[in-house]
């Protein structure tokens, strides 16, 4: 048997390991995946990574959608300031806004949360997220191919950071136009790698750290008719080439939770059973907390687990 991942952890943990000076062969991935507020489970999971100092340990972290976001703020250093803003009163009900979609504008406004929520009220900061030596690893789907992108290529500074951020969490049909970056318009990186393990793997990683956002207990389901619906005829129009990618999600994620149940380079951590459901589109801050804390608690377990 092999070293594990978390036995990775740890031992850089215990030895100060830091990048460009490690002492071990390794190369130690962290994916985030998306969900919109989902991502608030993934979010308290990278929390407690923060809170044990263990960003330092990882060469590479991978996000998509609303889990690049997550990554950026971990990267930052202030992953657990960021994570309080899901549940402060005027954030998620002005980026949120289902009656948008009656006057034609974003029904998620994910420019209002770059540039006035983290940018301005928040202050993350995007210059210090690019120095870090830990390097993010957004990854979206480009509309014109149907194919899964890491936009780490593109990041010069706070700007096309900004842009891969939005890029990669750009729902279908809700965030509005799409973004475009490095030659590419892109949607959200959930369509083609909902789970960013895959791209961990073909950079080389040899152990990945998988942050979940769904229950251990939830499995893969086809999304509701009229939803289905909406999203294949704007597809359709905007992004033909994505059709395949939207129409095979439930299997995917079924091949994904085989591979991550089967394989020695990848721990996942996942939602604990019975946990509330949160939906892409939740706001109410009771259960976004709830859901945080959970995911704070499922990591702190995992990484407890085997002492």
């Amino acid at each position: 048997m092999g070293v594990s991942v978390l036995d990775v952890v740890r031992a850089r943990a215990a030895e100060g390991s830091v990048p460009g000076a490690r002492r071990d062969p390794y190369r130690l991935g962290l994916a985030i995946e998306g969900g919109g507020s989902r991502g608030t489970y993934s979010s308290g999971m990278a929390v407690e990574l923060e809170r044990r100092g263990l960003t330092s340990v990882f060469d590479d972290v991978y996000g998509s959608s609303m889990g690049a976001i997550t990554g950026a703020w971990l990267l930052s250093g202030k992953a657990e300031h960021g994570a309080s803003f899901w549940w402060h009163p005027d954030v998620l009900p002005n980026v949120i806004r289902p009656r948008a979609a009656l006057r034609r504008k974003p029904v998620v406004d994910l420019e209002f949360l770059m540039n006035e929520v983290y940018q301005r009220w928040a202050g993350l900061d995007f210059d210090g997220v690019l120095a870090n030596p830990v390097r993010l690893h957004p990854i979206g789907t480009d509309a014109d191919t149907g194919a899964a992108v890491d936009l780490a290529p593109h990041l010069r500074d706070a700007e096309t950071l900004k842009l891969a951020l939005r890029g990669s969490a750009g729902l279908p049909l809700l965030a509005g136009p799409l973004v475009r970056l490095g030659g590419r318009r892109l949607l959200d990186g959930g369509l083609t790698e909902p789970i960013p393990f895959h791209s961990a793997l073909r950079d080389g990683c040899t152990h990945v750290l998988v942050l979940r956002t769904r229950r251990a207990d939830e499995r893969p389901q086809q999304p509701p008719r009229v939803e289905n619906l909406a999203v294949t005829a704007f597809l359709r129009r905007t992004a033909p080439a994505t059709l395949p990618a939207w129409r095979g999600r439930p299997e995917r994620r079924r091949t994904d939770d085989e591979q991550l149940a089967g394989s020695e380079a990848l721990t996942q951590v996942l939602v604990p059973p019975g946990a509330p459901d949160v939906s892409r589109l939740a706001v109410d801050p009771a259960l976004l907390r709830r859901a945080f804390d959970l995911g704070a608690s499922a990591m702190a377990t995992a990484f407890e687990a085997g002492r």
